[in-house]
Formats: structure tokens, sequence, C-alpha cells
């Protein structure tokens, strides 16, 4: 079958995203470009002889190749050479939406123009004369409404016979001198350097050449004659060239937009602007978000947390069937120790996420779907100006203290690279539930009576950190200015069940398949450091002995000790396991559940009884009073209590959770930052940012405590 690459182009807001899931279904990869952190959609699709490949390019309002989003727009319809342009407009927006088409007609790639959102045109009265417009532009124009579908089957149908026809019509839009310039740029560089018209399409060639835009070397004859008629352009049109082109370009959109647009409805009132009224209320509109902020954060942890704990009951019915399994092979202690710790263990450390990440997808997909993330953004901006951020950071960052994993995935919404970098690296520093259970045993060992100001104080440290690594990065790294906020705020528009679903699955199943993988591979290595040699005394394991010799990083500190060491060690796979661990390295007692021997039947019976168990306890959930973590209530060995009590001190535990609090983020939080800055450069700088600011606070904290307590 032969392939048909078709790039979809459009503005921001368009309903590009919306359209290829009604295309292509569920079956849509998600990924990043390469070297950016600009999100990358990819689908195929089948049609006759045909597979269809649809690569999602970024929203951009023009190729002015300023942005990253337009550079690579740019570099991937010029280098890669798509076989057709799909260009998405939105039909209620004409005016803005057709500068970006005349600029991709002067690409000279063979395009196709959905005339998307058609439906809530026809609903304002908006009558549009597509037909004439596909003769105004030389291109067919298909009406499409990926709400309905409406259109879909003719758009496809339309881009295969494009392809097959294989031609690109020019049609010559602009002032008929202007024009005959255009030719002399092109006739002079046939004279001169005909290789760049090998490279670049003729018409994008000679209004870079003459804008000066064009990224270069030329002779200096050919530089020469090129200035001359920049001098007889400027001399005719009394402008500057730019200025011109721009002007040109408007002219052709206003043209095409008064002879198509037949009739406007002027009476019909704009929900947008009443929903504005209430949304961006001088007084209420931040009380409003902050409510709609606290509703996502119940939302995702309170849904999520019960198919959370149904997906552990589920692996631990496998585990069980598994030991079962090697037991009667008689296999060795060792292999089912790595199967159901290892291998069993990375697997539910992946799976423990979906729940989590799902709602949170289904969550923001509503929220982007409905124009409310725009509104977000405008509301909280005056806050995060300082830091060099947008509201946009505002969500992620809150999201961070239920768990930095979703956190980190949150800042898809975020269109700036430098910002999205920088409210990333600021995410690990939030405290996540995770952290609260060491956190708890902690403070009701050694602050029975302050524990609610204690654990306070960790939240305000992680917070206060952020912000300092925040502002020294923007002063000496990013320098970000805060600058006047302009953006676009779209209509409100209620987004599908499929788009939504759909765009939750496709994110969801990239973090299995490429942070899994990761996840999955350090897990098995965790289990080799912690038990081999296996059987050894716990002083003895590799693990140990690498503690022993990191421990004296941590004198400083005040609990240099390998079995402290080592906790951390583990903590890097899940702040929830440094309990156990120091468990098993202070005590030499795991702590865990009683493993039960299940047969087949009785299996599924716990895997349909916890399902159905999670629903109830979803509902529950639904009306519980709202608590931004829950304390769990856990009872230890008061044997590790001991322990623990007789291995630290009031301060040194304090310097401790300090360290817990900032140090490097679970290995899940990690590869999710790479994952979504598509960078390892990021990742390591991430972890170095955290261990260094970890190991600097808590020295600070512990001297100045010793010191003056």
């Amino acid at each position: 079958m032969r392939e048909i690459v078709v790039a979809l182009v459009g503005n921001p807001n368009v309903g590009k995203s919306a359209l290829l899931n009604a295309i292509a279904g569920a079956d849509v990869k998600v990924g990043n470009w390469p070297g950016v952190t600009v999100e990358k959609k990819e689908a195929f699709l089948k049609y006759k002889d045909y597979v269809i490949k649809f690569v999602d390019l970024p929203g951009i309002y023009s190729l002015r190749n300023q942005t990253t989003e337009e550079k690579v727009t740019i570099d991937f319809l010029l280098k890669e050479k798509p076989d057709i342009v799909l260009n998405v407009v939105d039909a209620t927006n004409l005016k803005r939406n057709l500068y970006l088409t005349i600029q991709l007609l002067e690409l000279e790639i063979p395009m196709v123009i959905a005339l998307n959102i058609w439906d809530e045109a026809v609903e304002k009265g908006i009558v549009i004369d597509y037909k004439k417009m596909e003769n105004l532009l030389c291109h067919p124009v298909i009406p499409t409404s990926a709400k309905d579908r409406y259109g879909i089957d003719e758009l496809v149908k339309k881009l295969v016979e494009v392809y097959e026809n294989k031609k690109f019509v020019q049609c010559e839009h602009f002032e008929p001198q202007f024009e005959e310039y255009l030719k002399k740029v092109v006739q002079l560089v046939k004279d001169y350097k005909p290789v760049l018209l090998d490279v670049y399409p003729k018409r994008f060639l000679a209004i870079s050449l003459l804008e000066g835009s064009l990224n270069e070397t030329l002779q200096k004859e050919l530089e020469e004659k090129i200035e001359e008629i920049r001098q007889e352009i400027k001399s005719l049109y009394k402008k500057d060239i730019k200025t011109l082109i721009v002007e040109e370009r408007y002219g052709v959109v206003l043209s095409i937009y008064h002879q198509t647009v037949k009739k406007q409805q002027e009476d019909v009132v704009d929900s947008s602007i009443t929903l504005d009224r209430i949304f961006l209320h001088k007084y209420f509109g931040i009380p409003i978000f902050l409510f709609l902020v606290w509703l996502v954060f119940e939302i995702t942890f309170k849904v999520s947390s019960p198919y959370v704990e149904w997906l552990d009951k589920v692996l631990s019915v496998i585990s069980s069937w598994t030991l079962s399994l090697l037991d009667n092979v008689k296999a060795p202690e060792v292999l089912k120790s790595f199967v159901a710790e290892g291998v069993l263990g990375g697997v539910g450390f992946v799976l423990v996420f979906v729940p989590v990440l799902f709602t949170l997808y289904v969550i923001i997909a509503i929220l982007e779907g409905s124009g409310y993330i725009a509104r977000a953004a405008f509301l909280m901006d005056r806050f995060f100006g300082v830091l060099g951020l947008s509201g946009k950071s505002f969500i992620p960052l809150l999201l961070g203290f239920g768990c930095n994993v979703p956190a980190v995935y949150a800042t898809k919404t975020i269109e700036s690279e430098k910002e999205k970098i920088l409210t990333t690296l600021m995410i690990p520093f939030m405290s996540c539930g995770a952290r609260l259970t060491v956190f708890a045993f902690f403070v009701s060992i050694f602050f029975t009576d302050n524990k609610g100001l204690v654990i306070f104080s960790l939240y305000l440290i992680g917070i206060m950190v952020a912000v300092l690594v925040a502002l020294i990065l923007n002063r000496f790294y990013f320098k970000t200015k805060s600058q006047f906020f302009i953006m676009e705020l779209p209509p409100y528009r209620l987004p599908t069940f499929k788009y939504v679903i759909n765009t939750a699955w496709s994110r969801v199943k990239a973090f299995v398949v490429e942070a899994g993988t990761f996840i999955f591979a350090m897990s098995v290595l965790i289990w080799f450091l912690t038990n081999i040699p296996y059987g050894a005394k716990k002083d003895e394991t590799i693990l140990a002995n690498v503690s022993k010799q990191v421990a004296v990083v941590f004198e400083p500190l005040g609990f240099g000790t390998w079995q402290a060491t080592a906790s951390l060690f583990s903590g890097f796979v899940a702040k929830e396991v440094v309990l156990s661990a120091m468990g098993n390295f202070y005590v030499g007692e795991k702590i865990e559940e009683e493993k039960k021997n299940l047969t087949f039947i009785e299996g599924l019976s716990e895997i349909g009884s916890g399902f159905v168990e999670a629903n109830i306890n979803l509902v529950k959930n639904f009306v519980a009073i709202f608590g931004f973590t829950k304390e769990q209530q856990q009872e230890f060995d008061k044997s590790l209590a001991s322990a623990i009590r007789e291995a630290f001190t009031p301060i040194s535990a304090y310097s401790f959770l300090v360290f817990l609090l900032l140090y490097t983020p679970c290995l899940a939080t990690v590869f999710a930052i790479k994952q979504e800055l598509n960078s390892y450069r990021w990742m390591f700088a991430s972890i170095a940012i955290n261990f260094t600011s970890a190991w600097i606070v808590s020295f600070i904290v512990y001297n100045l405590l010793k010191n003056f307590l």
C-alpha cells in the first residue's frame, strides 16, 4: 500500500486535534518533536489502496519562524515535504485564519482547506460560499465538523483525489506590479544561485529574499541586485518591504472574506461574552478559578484512588498465582523473589499511574476543549509574572502536591518552551502524597505535640525552595522578563465525549509504552541492588556496600549512616518505599502485606469484588470531606520506631525529612520529565538541581537547629 503524508496546519483553537480524532479515532500516537518540548501527534488511516499518515503540527498564527512552534512547522513543511497540507480553519473566524492560509499557499504544497467548526458557523447565522472560496484560493475547500463528523468522509476522499492529481495551482493574489517583482527575484536566483530553487518553493523564496529573512549566504552580486529591487519597491509603494507584504496578504484575506461570507446574523448574542463576564469577573474570576482548580485536584485523586487500589489488588492476585506456579515447579527462592518483587513490582509501579493520568488527561481535555485553560492563564498571569511564568503554571504546580507525575504531564497546556521547562523543574519540590506517609511516621515519633506545624513547615520549605530555584534559573539562565500578556481567548465550546476519551487514552498509552519501559527496567535494577548476593546479611548487599561509601556525604546533615543512605536510594523508586526499606535495613523486617495463596477461582473472585468495591469507594470519595492528602493511619512495627528513635535525634530527623522532601523525585517523575521535555539533558539537570538543593537546605536547617536549639 502506498503512503500519503498529510500535514495538519492551522491556528490554535481551530479544532485540529478534534478533527484528527474524528478521522483516525483513538489510534493517535503522542510524543514530542526532536529536541523541543512541543507535542507531536501522528495517526494512520487505511483508505482504499493507501495508508494516510496524518501529522498534527503545532498551532500557529503565521510562518514568521519566531516561536518554537513556528520553527517546527516550517522545518517539517520545507524539509520533510509532505504530500498534502490539510489547512484547518475556523469557519467562525475566517478573517484571522485565512492569513496563515495565504502563507501556506506560498510553500507550493498541494492543499485542502477544512472549514472546521461548521456547525457553530451555521448556529451563528454565518453563511459561507465555500465553492467560491475554493475558486479564489485555487484549492479544495470542505466544510467539516469534528463534533458530529460532518464532512469527514468527503475530506478523506478529497485528500486522496488531490494526491492522485499531483498538481499545485498557484493563484497570483498580490497586486500585479508586485507579482512582477517576485518573478524578477526568481529569475535572479535562476541566474546566480539556482540550487536554492531545489531547496525552497519559488514564491516562498522570492518573498523571503525580499524580506531578508532567508538564512542563506548569497553571492555579493545577487544580494546587490535584490537590494536594487527592494529600493524600487520602496520607491513605488512608499512602504517598508515587510509591511507591504503583510498588507498584501491581509488585502487578499479581506477580499476573499467579503466575497464569500454572504450573510452574518447581527443580533446573535455570543455566549462566550456572557460567560466571560462571569469567569473573568474582576472580583469573582479568581475565586471561581481556585474553586475549579480544587475540583481538578479532588476529581483527579478521588476518582483515581479506588482504581489504583483495585489495580494493586489485581497485581497481588497475579503475584499469588505466579508464586504458586513457581512453587509447583520447585523454582529457587531467588527466582520467586525476582519475579514477585522485581518483575511484577515493576509492572505494578507502572500501572499504578494509569488511573491517575487517565483521570487527569480527561479533565485537561475538557478544560482545553472548552476554552477555559486560556482564561485560567489570563487570570493567574499577574501572580506568576515575577517568576517568568504565566497562569498556566498554576494547575501543574498545585497537582504536584498530590503526585508529581501527573503534575509534570499537566504542563502539556503550556506552549512556551522556557516556561514549560521552568514549571517542570519546580514541580518536584511540591511535596507529594507519598512523602506524607514518611512525614507522618517521623513526626509521630519525634514531634508528637507539633505534628501539624512540622508537616506544614515542610510543605512551606518546598514552596519557598521552588520559588527560589525559579528566580535563580530565570535570572541567570532563561532571562525571561515579565511582559504584557497577550493571548487569544477562544470561544467556549463543549468538547465531545469521543474527543475527550481519545485524547486521554492516546496520552496514557504514550506513558505506558515509553515511561513504562524505563520504569520497569529501573525497578529490576533496584531489585538486584537490594537482593544480591541473595540471602546475604542486610549489610552485605550491593546497595548496602554502595551506601557505606556514599554515607559520608550525609554526615554534615546529621544522618550519615548506611541505613539512612540506603533508604534514600530505595526512595528513588517511590517515596513510600522509604519506610519499608528502613524496616529492612534497621530491624531486618520488611513492612509489607501478608501474601495469600489463592486458587484461580479465588483470585478472580477477589478481582471482581475489588472492582465492585472500587466503584463503591468512588461514590464515597465524591461525598467525602475535602483534604489535599489523606494522612494514612498505618500500624508500624514498634521495633522500627524504636530503632529510628535510637538512630536519629529530633534535629537530624527533621533534617532527614527536609532532604526527603527536596531530593531527587521518584523515577516515574524523572522519566515523566524526560518524556515531557523530550530531553535527557533537562532530566539530569532536574536530578542535579533537586539533589543540590536538598543537600544545601538540609545542611542549613541541621546546623541552624543544632546551634540555636
